[in-house]
């Protein structure tokens, strides 16, 4: 009988040791899946960080691939930093007026936005800090026609026309385009003639990029001059005749000292 009993003793001994390894590997398991989980939540944290951070390099780095795939690696590279220097004129001035502003987000073939985070007092400091991202572009465009001139390199000349012309482009009447926020500060019915003029170039030459800015100024366009009638806005839209003036005279000779770059920086190409 002792025997017995010991035998009996002995197995329900074997079968608690065999639970509880059993027991501590399921909590060990589980502990590690616990484990392995936070470490993925940690890093998709940490990758939500370094993208907040970085995300105009990131931007960048997009574009410059993209813009690559077409132009070839230099120009693009050329191409996303003229752009940069465009938006930087932007975050400047709002800054400067005390409004803030994100760091510039690059998204591919559009161009590039900086968002506003503040609120502007008047539709004069709207178009100022409109007008700083072309005077800006134009400024860094020159550096590069002159480095263009002392090299005899085609690529930078290249990139001194499309300077111009991105910055010429972005000069064009209508909203959300630079040339758009301008002319609120001159007259609203240049958005209407803007709107026109952008839809008969799109007839003449059709591009997805006019689509997109058609369709965007179309609704912003809309909702100002809504606004403006129901007179929810009329100090916003109050600016002194002398600095309509001072508006429209930087934004003519912009787009003059523009369309002349485009002018002695074109190459012609025989097919």
């Amino acid at each position: 009988m002792s025997q017995v009993e010991s035998q009996v003793m002995q197995k329900k001994k074997t079968w608690r040791d065999r639970a509880g390894k059993a027991g501590a590997g399921v909590a060990v398991a589980a502990g590690a899946t616990k484990v392995a989980g936070a470490g993925k939540l940690v890093g998709l944290l940490k990758g939500v960080w370094l993208f907040a951070h970085f995300k105009t390099a990131f931007t960048m780095l997009l574009s410059v691939v993209g813009y690559a795939i077409f132009y070839g690696w230099w120009f693009a590279i050329g191409f996303v930093l003229l752009i940069f220097v465009h938006e930087i004129g932007h975050v400047i001035v709002l800054r400067f007026q005390g409004v803030k502003a994100s760091a510039p987000m690059f998204v591919p073939f559009l161009g590039a936005f900086v968002k506003i985070e503040g609120e502007q007092r008047s539709v004069a400091q709207e178009a100022a800090s409109a007008l700083a991202g072309p005077i800006a572009g134009v400024v860094g465009t020159i550096a590069v026609l002159a480095a263009a001139q002392s090299s005899g390199s085609p690529l930078l000349t290249a990139l001194a026309y499309s300077g111009f012309l991105i910055n010429l482009f972005n000069l064009f009447p209508v909203l959300p385009l630079d040339g758009g926020r301008v002319a609120g500060a001159l007259h609203p019915a240049i958005w209407i003639a803007g709107l026109v003029g952008a839809a008969v170039f799109l007839i003449l030459r059709p591009n997805p990029i006019l689509i997109f800015v058609l369709i965007m100024g179309g609704i912003e366009t809309y909702r100002r001059w809504k606004d403006r009638k129901a007179g929810r806005t009329s100090a916003f839209f109050d600016v002194p005749a002398s600095t309509r003036w001072a508006i429209g005279a930087a934004y003519l000779a912009t787009a003059a000292l523009c369309l002349y770059g485009m002018q002695y920086t074109y190459v012609p190409h025989h097919w």
